[in-house]
């Protein structure tokens, strides 16, 4: 089961029973479903200079023999031990992983910090294992006792406080774009927001100017970084931002925006 994007993929890779669930991640998560995440996208955090908070499930002694570099080893007081550790930002990416990776202990460990508030967690699918059998380079020693995590703006990613001035004081040379699924905007909109879901931006890329700053947001940045991705590609020039956009339900027009 896919989103749209995934899907159109995956058809092109020669994919035959390909199914799409409409909703998207965050009907996915408002379910209770785990995210997944995997080897390759915690490489690409790496590969652009993000930073994220790694945490070894394993037992400390396992992890000593190897763990995968940066990894925060669990304490004997299990994570309700390391919560003062993390950050105040709730959108920065916690990735889980256990030996095997989709194991109850790490699914019981999302749950417990999503509970938290954090909106970016994930389990790495095949956890070590996965790691370790993709020739990855294994740290040996003691994990790292304490989360030092320190955000970081990546690549074509706007400051929340420069996104919000842009909301207030709309510029003629650049557009504000909502990627967000059809049933979200039927919410509230931005003033000024253009709407374009991202599983349509593919079909609807000549709705958009080539000669304004494009600059995106969605409901938490994650489908903004990856609409960011896909209007680079199409030589668009684009920015997005990575913030909690929240609108209420009860006051129309009434909207939050929060990093």
């Amino acid at each position: 089961m896919l989103s749209p994007l995934a899907a159109r993929k995956a058809e092109k890779l020669g994919y035959k029973n390909v199914k799409v669930f409409h909703a998207g991640l965050p009907a996915w998560k408002k379910a209770g479903n785990i995210v997944i995440s995997n080897v390759a996208g915690l490489e690409n955090y790496d590969k652009l200079g993000a930073s994220y908070i790694l945490i070894d499930l394993r037992p400390a002694k396992v992890a000593e023999k190897g763990h995968i570099p940066k990894a925060v080893a669990m304490p004997e007081g299990g994570l309700d031990a390391l919560k003062d550790q993390f950050p105040k930002y709730l959108n920065a990416p916690v990735i889980l992983y256990a030996q095997h990776g989709d194991t109850e202990p790490a699914k019981e460990a999302y749950k417990k910090v999503a509970s938290w508030g954090y909106k970016q967690v994930s389990i790495l699918t095949g956890g070590f294992d996965a790691w370790e059998k993709a020739g990855k380079t294994v740290a040996k020693g003691p994990a790292d006792a304490k989360i030092t995590y320190v955000r970081k703006l990546l690549p074509g990613e706007v400051d929340v406080e420069v996104f919000k001035t842009l909301v207030e004081k709309p510029a003629a040379d650049t557009v504000i774009l909502d990627v967000r699924a059809v049933s979200e905007i039927a919410e509230g909109v931005l003033p000024n927001a253009k709407t374009i879901p991202l599983d349509d931006l593919a079909t609807k890329l000549a709705d958009l100017p080539k000669d304004k700053k494009i600059v995106i947001h969605c409901s938490t940045g994650v489908r903004a970084e990856m609409a960011y991705n896909q209007l680079k590609e199409a030589g668009f020039n684009a920015e997005y931002v990575k913030a909690n956009v929240d609108f209420d339900k009860e006051k129309k027009g009434a909207y939050k925006i929060s990093d």
